[in-house]
């Protein structure tokens, strides 16, 4: 996109213009940042197109947001057999020593844990090899989701997001083919109804 000396003015003012519009579109960090994060969990780029200056951030981010997910969705523990009646279920030494230790002690260390387990999982993600750029991420990650089980909710988050708003256009397109002048007194559920049936048919 750079000007050449040898770019007629045409080429010229419509690089110059695709620029100008680049750079306010995506002035807004908050944007850059969201682009930064669904880059890095594309695992045909990861951190290849991420500024150098964003990439201690970005992976601030992406062990923040792992923490975060695992303190919402704990993992489940297979239920216990459950015991017959009248019989005591029988202590192992180790529940001795869990009780002489007490609780309080417990959440410290599964809180370093915890940040080891993400440290671990975020660094092993990005040391592996980055897949074909023809190969599809969300059939990758389909794969990988239980080597990478934090990494895997975040990028079916952020992978997600359409990257045009064509298949949206597309739908007011058939809308407005759908309610024309003959059709102005349809109700808006038989529209819905109408719209659906026209995008899935």
């Amino acid at each position: 996109m750079a000007v050449q000396e040898d770019d007629t003015d045409l080429t010229q003012s419509i690089k110059s213009k695709i620029l100008q519009y680049l750079q306010e579109k995506y002035s807004d960090p908050n944007t850059q940042e969201l682009l930064d994060i669904a880059t890095t969990l594309d695992p045909r780029f990861k951190l290849d197109y991420v500024s150098e200056d964003n990439k201690t951030s970005v992976k601030a981010r992406l062990k923040d947001d792992m923490t975060s997910i695992t303190m919402q969705s704990p993992p489940t523990t297979a239920p216990s057999a459950p015991v017959p009646p009248g019989e005591k279920k029988r202590k192992t030494l180790g529940s001795f020593f869990k009780a002489a230790k007490g609780n309080e002690a417990a959440a410290p260390s599964d809180a370093s844990q915890l940040e080891q387990d993400v440290d671990m999982e975020l660094g092993s993600y990005l040391l592996t090899r980055n897949i074909d750029t023809e190969e599809d991420r969300l059939v990758w990650w389909k794969k990988h989701k239980g080597q990478y089980p934090r990494l895997s909710m975040l990028a079916r988050k952020y992978l997600c997001t359409t990257a045009t708003s064509s298949p949206s256009e597309r739908v007011f397109s058939t809308g407005g083919n759908i309610v024309t002048c003959l059709h102005s007194s349809l109700k808006p559920q038989n529209v819905d109804r109408l719209v659906f049936l026209a995008k899935n048919l």
